[in-house]
């Protein structure tokens, strides 16, 4: 029975150690908001109301390579061009992962899915420890498939199991994805769709997952398999534009594997940038700059705040 009451409060005490350390960031800023304001006037109310934008670059140079020696001070983070204080800061890869990957299973990617079976397999077993996966599949239905939580027999079942059929409900399979990381306690979030064509099926429609994304952290790339004329090139890459991601086409299904290790190769490169500002309604746009370096930098455009 001790041994049983023991467990029970070394579980309780690690959960609070677990909430504290989330807080970090917020419980900083309060205390500095607290430390910078005059004392209260008994019977006045305190109230500061403001927003954590979390950014993630990617910093390449003019031949592609990315750049991963910036400091802090190397950059200018922008809020609707004014420039902020940047109060979270990390680079390499020392964030933890949490990634969807959603697998068209529409009836014309009857000759792809063996070739998305072997990529994400290879691309889950290279993962860090401490990130989380999940798998969905978005054919004339919307499926959780298989969680990091269960056991790799799992996995393997799911992925044998996939099957090609009915029609293609793109933007169903993101919105159901985005709801599903959002409760992610992992900072950097990011969705992995493959695709050979267009929404066809849907009952949300495109505006709908473009709102979602502007509101959310979360980074979306696309493995378009087959040209750009066949695809939905631009609703593809408007959405993973905006998110901070990016839209990859990959032309021949044996070269699925080595563009998502570039995928994954590109997010354990990223820098992970916070700051923040006044929770504000509307649409905000974010500009990122290295100064007196020629770089390019890819990050999300903007967020909707409320």
């Amino acid at each position: 029975m001790k041994s049983k009451l023991l467990e029970i409060a070394n579980w309780k005490l690690c959960s609070i150690r677990r909430s504290a350390m989330k807080q970090l960031p917020i419980l900083e800023f309060s205390v500095l908001v607290c430390l910078l304001l005059p004392p209260l006037i008994y019977g006045q109310t305190l109230k500061v109301d403001v927003n954590l934008v979390n950014v993630f670059a990617t910093v390449k140079d003019d031949r592609g390579n990315f750049i991963t020696d910036l400091s802090k001070e190397d950059f200018r983070v922008y809020d609707d061009d004014q420039l902020q204080d940047v109060r979270v800061f990390e680079k390499q890869d020392k964030v933890e992962s949490s990634i969807g990957l959603l697998v068209d299973t529409s009836g014309s990617m009857i000759d792809i899915i063996p070739y998305v079976r072997r990529g994400v397999r290879d691309f889950t077993r290279a993962l860090p420890k401490n990130d989380d996966f999940f798998l969905v599949s978005f054919g004339t239905t919307v499926k959780l498939l298989h969680t990091s939580k269960q056991p790799l027999k799992h996995l393997e079942e799911s992925l044998a199991g996939l099957r090609a059929w009915g029609t293609s409900s793109l933007y169903d399979g993101l919105l159901y994805s985005m709801e599903k990381i959002e409760k992610s306690d992992h900072p950097r979030k990011a969705l992995i769709a493959f695709t050979d064509g267009n929404d066809n099926g849907s009952t949300i429609r495109h505006d709908r997952v473009v709102q979602e994304i502007q509101e959310s952290a979360v980074l979306v790339y696309f493995v378009a398999i087959g040209s750009a004329v066949l695809v939905d090139s631009h609703t593809l890459e408007s959405l993973s534009d905006i998110s901070g991601g990016r839209t990859l086409y990959v032309p021949k299904q044996d070269a699925i594997a080595p563009v998502l290790e570039e995928v994954r190769t590109e997010l354990g490169r990223q820098y992970y940038i916070g700051y923040y500002v006044p929770r504000r309604a509307g649409f905000h746009h974010i500009r990122i700059e290295v100064p007196g370096r020629d770089v390019k930098i890819r990050a999300k455009t903007g967020y909707s705040g409320g």
